[in-house]
C-alpha cells in the first residue's frame, strides 16, 4: 500500500528510452470504478511552482510498469507531449 503523497516524490522514467519525464503533480480518478485512471506528470523545469503554468502530460495507469522506492517506471512507445495538459 502507498500514499499519493509518497508517489509525488518519485521521479517518472520511461523504460523505452531512459528519459526522465518529471514528477507527479496530480492524478485522475475514475469515481465510478474507484480506481486511478492516469497520472499527471509535470515537466522537470516546472516542478515546485504551485501557481505557475508549467507543461504537463497524462500517463495512463496501464503504462505503469513498476513503482519503486525512488522512481516510477513507465513504458511509453511514442514521444511524450508535454503540451497535452495545462496546469
Amino acid at each position: 500500500m502507498f500514499k499519493i503523497s509518497d508517489m509525488m516524490e518519485k521521479e517518472v522514467v520511461n523504460i523505452n528510452n531512459g528519459k526522465k519525464l518529471g514528477f507527479i503533480n496530480d492524478i485522475e480518478l475514475d469515481m465510478g470504478e474507484g480506481r486511478i485512471r492516469s497520472l499527471i506528470i509535470v515537466n522537470e523545469g516546472s516542478r515546485g511552482y504551485l501557481l505557475s503554468r508549467g507543461e504537463a502530460c497524462s500517463i495512463s495507469w496501464n503504462n505503469i510498469i513498476k513503482i519503486g522506492h525512488d522512481m516510477i517506471l513507465v513504458k511509453i512507445d511514442q514521444q511524450v507531449d508535454f503540451n497535452d495538459i495545462d496546469i
